[in-house]
């Protein structure tokens, strides 16, 4: 007989001697074996312990760590049976493991420490607990894991009534605190620092809220303690500093505040401060719907001052919103008033002055072109803009108006001209397919059908298809599908993605996503952040994180991407409940999943500005008369927040439009978006057009681009998912 590998003997005599004692031989009857690919085991052993089949994942990692032969290897599994633990409440097995086993050789010691100490406090042994999260502090040296680290501490420190220690360790967290952990940090310092009476480290805790979290003092859910302690503290700022909180309140929204600071400070403001002053003053008032106040204010900086170049798109900005006055009428060319802001504008469009301000001013040179509709003149500040930031889009929207207005108007051959004019600036892939779509419908109309067809059966072929592409198969025959040239994938490991990769394997998400925020950004980095939050089930966020790593996604050219990352931005919680409620109202699952990913990311508690609720976003007076005809029940405003009631609500809506508009998807989706009524006064408004044209002829983007994206997203769900 074959003598133990070292590691697993040594493991026999500790904390994993039950798994290796009762796991069966690799090869006996009714169970799956166990391979050599140990990160897939590994995996499926994560599996099987969160559908709770405990046994067989112990079984699993046993023989792993017998054929393995590697310290790693104990550390993962003991990291993946200890989260179990905890989630069952079983503290000494876990202690016992997390004791027995080092993680240096995976590289997350602070991290067996801080596990270590989770199970103890869930144990009980609340002082033994301490002792571990402070091992876990000293040895973390990532800033955000150290912030979380100290609260953890600080809370148990608390519960241990050790109070004073808590604010120490609070306070010596707070230099290292970002983001939303200032606001956390500081709110638990001002608390404890009432009942161990220290009201420096409280001081200290109001002026970094002051600075850093400007409008929590004005904020409902700030605890009242904290109020206090923040107004107090601006008692004491000096008149410069009173200015910069002015600043900060003005950028953080709460202008009113902010105004009467800087107004209240002016004769004192500093030389060096003036420029800066001034202009968060200008926009101040501008907030509060004092344009006038805001354009005298922004004129007294100084030309050389830093600051010149936003102050002048500001005073450029509240000149032609006097302009176009309430009704928003689009200025013209010919007025004196608009020239004079074109002459300010253009003088920023210089070598000399900063990329900013040059791509601010040119953007809006193309918006006064366009309104007074000057295509030309607005094409070659694109144009210019394109060059220096290639890929934008800025400007693209109202000059393509102007060529659909010429199509519209029956001047095909000059709609042509303009839409091959915008493909030669714009490279967006989308807007490139849009461009070439139109241009094709214009040959077409110019008798030149096999030119035509040529862009048509190229665009057709798309995979997933896009609107363009579904438009375009309605128009030709004989196009084939095209198979993409597959996209590397570059997730590949490195010792710089180490640490996360291993939190990544051993499921512990929150501590993987942190480390990777923490990372320079990169693809690999952005990758393994999608990864994290798509475990914890933040699908917008993880969706964010593909997309920058594949800007292809959400396009006709997303089939080159990997399909495992294409899952990442197309999740599919609530699978069933969505499934069931298209089939139920006899819609199309893939339909109604593209409408819930564009609607909500599948967030059930998602409510948007406008006050719709849920996976599909659903208006509560659309809701309750759709609870009293599909349901029969009473409405229940929480039902919005219920996943399969939602989804029930939202299928049968979109049931209604597509009867509503004969099967249109295009139309139903457009009604979803922008309103039933509304689309059925743009279909008669464009009686006898086609299908394609009356989209376009949407008054607003927002619609057409939702449709656009709906049944792109439709098209990769049924890829994707295809069961």
């Amino acid at each position: 007989m074959k003598r133990a590998p070292r590691a697993v003997a040594r493991l026999a005599a500790g904390p994993f001697a039950l798994i290796l004692l009762v796991s069966p031989a690799r090869g006996d009857v009714g169970l799956r074996p166990v391979t050599r690919d140990f990160d897939a085991e590994f995996a499926r052993a994560a599996d099987l312990l969160e559908t709770g089949q405990r046994p067989e994942a112990e079984r699993v990692l046993s023989e792993i760590l017998r054929q393995s032969r590697q310290p790693a290897w104990e550390a993962r599994a003991a990291f993946l049976l200890t989260g179990d633990d905890l989630k069952r409440g079983a503290f000494p097995a876990g202690i016992a493991r997390m004791r027995a086993v080092p993680a240096s050789s995976i590289g997350l010691e602070p991290y067996r420490h801080e596990r270590l100490a989770r199970l103890l406090a869930g144990g009980g042994r609340g002082p033994e607990a301490i002792s571990h999260w402070r091992t876990a502090l000293d040895l973390q040296e990532l800033p955000p894991a150290r912030v979380r680290l100290a609260r953890s501490l600080a809370r148990h420190l608390e519960e241990q009534d050790r109070r004073a220690e808590a604010l120490t360790v609070l306070d010596a967290a707070a230099d290292e605190a970002s983001g939303a952990e200032i606001s956390r940090v500081a709110f638990d310092r001002i608390r404890l620092a009432a009942t161990v009476r220290r009201p420096a480290s409280a001081a200290a805790a109001a002026r970094d809220l002051l600075h850093q979290a400007p409008g929590a003092d004005l904020s409902s859910g700030t605890p009242p303690a904290v109020r206090t302690a923040m107004r107090q503290e601006e008692s004491r700022l000096s008149p410069a500093q009173r200015a910069m909180r002015g600043r900060a309140l003005v950028r953080s929204g709460a202008a009113r505040r902010g105004v009467a600071l800087l107004l209240g400070t002016a004769a004192s403001w500093p030389g060096g401060d003036r420029g800066s002053n001034l202009l968060a003053l200008a926009q101040g008032q501008a907030a509060l719907g004092k344009p006038a106040d805001a354009e005298r204010t922004a004129a007294r900086i100084a030309p050389q001052a830093p600051e010149f170049a936003d102050a002048l798109l500001l005073r450029a900005d509240l000149a032609l919103a006097r302009i176009r006055g309430r009704d928003g009428s689009p200025v013209a060319r010919e007025d004196p008033r608009v020239a004079a802001v074109r002459r300010d504008l253009l003088s920023l469009t210089g070598a000399d002055a900063a990329r900013p301000a040059r791509r601010a001013a040119r953007e809006r040179l193309v918006r006064i072109a366009t309104e007074a509709g000057d295509f030309e003149a607005g094409l070659g500040v694109a144009a210019a803009m394109a060059r220096e930031d290639r890929g934008t889009i800025a400007g693209f929207e109202s000059l393509w108006q102007l060529a659909w207005g010429r199509y519209l108007a029956g001047d095909i051959g000059d709609a042509r001209r303009r839409f091959e004019a915008l493909a030669e600036v714009y490279e967006d892939i989308t807007r490139d397919r849009r461009l070439a779509y139109w241009r094709a419908r214009c040959l077409e109309r110019e008798g030149r059908a096999a030119d035509a067809a040529a862009i048509l059966r190229s665009l057709a072929g798309a995979d997933p298809p896009d609107v363009h592409a579904l438009f375009a198969r309605r128009r030709v025959r004989g196009f084939r599908p095209v198979v993409p040239d597959p996209l590397p994938d570059p997730s590949t490991e490195t010792a710089r993605y180490r640490r996360v990769d291993e939190l990544l394997r051993v499921r512990m998400f929150e501590e993987a996503a942190l480390e990777a925020r923490a990372l320079e950004p990169t693809r690999g980095r952005d990758l393994r952040v999608a990864e994290a939050e798509f475990a914890l089930g933040r699908f917008a966020a993880a969706a964010a994180a593909v997309k920058r790593v594949f800007p292809q996604i959400g396009t006709s050219e997303e089939g080159r991407v990997p399909d495992g990352w294409r899952r990442l931005h197309y999740p599919l919680p609530f699978g069933e409940d969505l499934d069931d409620a298209a089939r139920d109202f006899q819609v199309d699952a893939g339909l109604l999943r593209g409408l819930v990913r564009q609607e909500s990311v599948f967030d059930a508690g998602a409510r948007s500005r406008a006050g719709a609720i849920g996976l599909t976003q659903i208006m509560p007076a659309t809701a309750k008369a759709l609870v009293r005809s599909v349901l029969r029940v009473r409405y229940r405003r929480a039902f919005l927040y219920d996943p399969d009631v939602n989804a029930r609500l939202g299928a049968a809506y979109l049931a209604q439009l597509l009867r509503r508009f004969n099967g249109s998807a295009v139309y139903a989706l457009a009604a979803y978006n922008g309103g039933p009524t509304r689309m059925t006064r743009i279909i008669r408004e464009n009686a006898g057009r086609p299908e394609d044209e009356v989209l376009e002829s949407h008054p607003f983007y927002e619609t057409r681009e939702y449709v656009r994206r709906v049944l792109l997203y439709a098209a990769s769900y049924r890829k994707l998912y295809p069961g």
